[in-house]
């Protein structure tokens, strides 16, 4: 009798259960968190909404995208294991205060504020949650839809919070950076100067194309490859290195040109005299002294 043949199978492991979580929220942030957190495979249990017809129309369409109840803050369920507020700065103590009779034992609380402490949370935490500040150094704006592999989470809070938002973040393909309280604010305004300020200067950058006669949105496209070219010197060699124009040069001439053309836009030319003025500062330069005179000429006559 032949002697039977028997196949050793690779053991079948159990799916790696990820956490189930609610977000609290389903305005530009919540909706870009709620749809990458469920592309690895995490449960969005529940999206929690004001109770009006706007708020609630986008909670159910995000909803059905993660498969996801709907709930609002006066009825929520919140039987996730990590609630996640991606709610107005101003609205998350009052939305944790809304919501802290519910049993938070054992459950982790996200808000994604970048100027605001895990303090915020002190109700929730108060009540047994483990909190942390989860700030995405990403921009949120209408009909964008940004991917997070990538993008840094600057943290800040409870260590087991800060230990699961790490694990969310990999999962993510994100890249975290810890921050201490006193470090908050200094750190939003650096996210604020890199991108609503950042806009606000291109915008100027569009009145001076105009003037040049270049219709806006034109202006705006042609300025990418230059913009694109700029980042990747500055990524690539430095601010020093990737410094150029007439400040490098010591141009005054083309400097005492230019600060004449912009008397007409005086916000534009209030924004270029204090950007030369940081230049001479930190950034290599010729004829310093001379450029720096006529920047404070400019600066009295306003």
């Amino acid at each position: 009798m032949s002697k039977s043949r028997f196949v050793q199978r690779p053991a079948i492991l159990p799916a790696v259960k990820r956490r189930s979580i609610a977000i609290v929220g389903a305005g530009r942030l919540g909706t870009v968190l709620a749809l990458q957190l469920h592309r690895p495979g995490y449960q969005i249990a529940e999206i929690v909404a004001r109770n009006n017809r706007r708020s609630l129309s986008a909670a159910r369409k995000l909803a059905r995208k993660v498969g996801a109840k709907v709930s609002t803050r006066g009825q929520p369920r919140l039987d996730a294991n990590l609630v996640w507020f991606c709610v107005p700065d101003a609205e998350i103590a009052k939305a944790a205060s809304q919501l802290s009779e519910r049993d938070w034992k054992g459950k982790t609380v996200f808000h994604s504020s970048g100027v605001l402490t895990s303090d915020v949370l002190d109700r929730l935490r108060e009540k047994g949650a483990q909190v942390a500040s989860v700030h995405p150094l990403m921009t949120f704006v209408q009909g964008a839809m940004p991917d997070l592999a990538g993008v840094t989470f600057a943290l800040e809070g409870d260590a087991p919070a800060m230990q699961l938002a790490r694990r969310v973040v990999r999962d993510l393909k994100g890249e975290v950076i810890q921050l201490r309280v006193r470090d908050k604010v200094a750190y939003h305004a650096f996210a604020t100067m890199i991108c609503p300020l950042l806009v606000s200067f291109l915008m100027n950058a569009e009145q001076i194309a105009a003037r040049a006669g270049i219709p806006r949105v034109q202006a705006r496209r042609r300025m990418l490859p230059i913009i694109q070219q700029t980042l990747t010197n500055y990524a690539n060699l430095g601010p020093a290195n990737a410094f150029s124009g007439p400040i490098v040069r010591g141009d005054v001439g083309t400097i005492r040109q230019h600060l004449e053309v912009l008397s007409t836009f005086p916000v534009a030319r209030n924004v270029y005299v204090v950007l030369a003025h940081a230049a001479l500062e930190a950034l290599p330069s010729d004829r310093k002294k001379e450029i720096s005179d006529l920047l404070r000429k400019v600066s009295l006559s306003n």
